[in-house]
């Protein structure tokens, strides 16, 4: 009863605000997402036809089976791709604002509309482990937060699944990626990932967990080091799919 009577003198005295549009009357207090009931909606369109092997918005009646023009020509590791959406409008705007916030709770919350909007997608594949995409110790020491560590907590708590922030390493720092060609980009990452305990995912079902997918390198490499370790599946989840063009 205290710690409820606190939150409503705050709400009074510092209104919740969208993190996207900036309307103070949405119940982002508590714990709550940070995003109106309008954003959260554009945030979380209905699920379109997307390639099935890396997320692009494909036509309607395009079928992805051997993928689509986006990565028809890419050798992935990973099986299959899903995303909240395209790095675009809304999803761009309120990605970079989280990115690079101080505080977490903006991609925690972009963590949980991904977690509900794509639930039919992520839950059918009864995934054993979920692991995020790590960061290099020296990007740590600049970043406030690992924005693939947030999402992947947030997976794990829907899913009830064990979400495994030390099992990969970066173990060499690689270019930015956006500073590398798109051709360079697998060759930037190749040999820059590692396992701690490569036994404990022997004929487990992976989903490999980053903020944006864009040629897919970064997410291809670490599925490459898992199945290398007997890895069953690994599939990919993203909150974005950017188009190389709009890298």
């Amino acid at each position: 009863m205290m710690k409820a009577a606190l939150w409503q003198v705050a709400d009074l005295l510092f209104p919740s605000r969208c993190a996207l549009c900036g309307m103070t009357d949405h119940a982002a207090a508590n714990g709550g997402n940070a995003y109106c009931p309008d954003c959260i909606e554009k945030l979380s369109p209905a699920a379109i036809n997307r390639c099935h092997r890396c997320a692009a918005e494909i036509g309607p009646y395009a079928s992805s089976s051997d993928g689509c023009t986006h990565c028809r020509k890419r050798k992935f590791r990973f099986d299959s791709v899903v995303c909240l959406g395209m790095y675009e409008d809304s999803l761009r705007k309120a990605l970079l604002g989280a990115k690079w916030s101080f505080s977490a709770v903006r991609m925690r919350s972009l963590g949980a509309l991904l977690a509900t909007a794509r639930s039919a997608e992520i839950a059918s594949q009864q995934y054993d482990r979920i692991v995020p995409i790590p960061q290099h110790w020296r990007q740590r020491l600049v970043r406030n937060f690992n924005p693939a560590w947030i999402i992947a907590n947030e997976l794990a708590d829907r899913y009830d699944l064990p979400c495994d922030v030390r099992l990969l390493k970066k173990s060499q720092q690689t270019r930015p990626q956006k500073r590398v060609s798109v051709r360079q980009r697998f060759e930037n990452q190749s040999g820059s990932l590692r396992l701690q305990d490569p036994q404990v995912v022997h004929g487990e079902r992976i989903l490999i967990v980053d903020d944006v997918l864009t040629t897919g390198a970064t997410c291809s490499e670490a599925a490459r080091v898992l199945k290398a370790a007997g890895a069953k599946t690994c599939d990919v989840a993203v909150l974005a799919r950017v188009l190389d063009h709009s890298a």
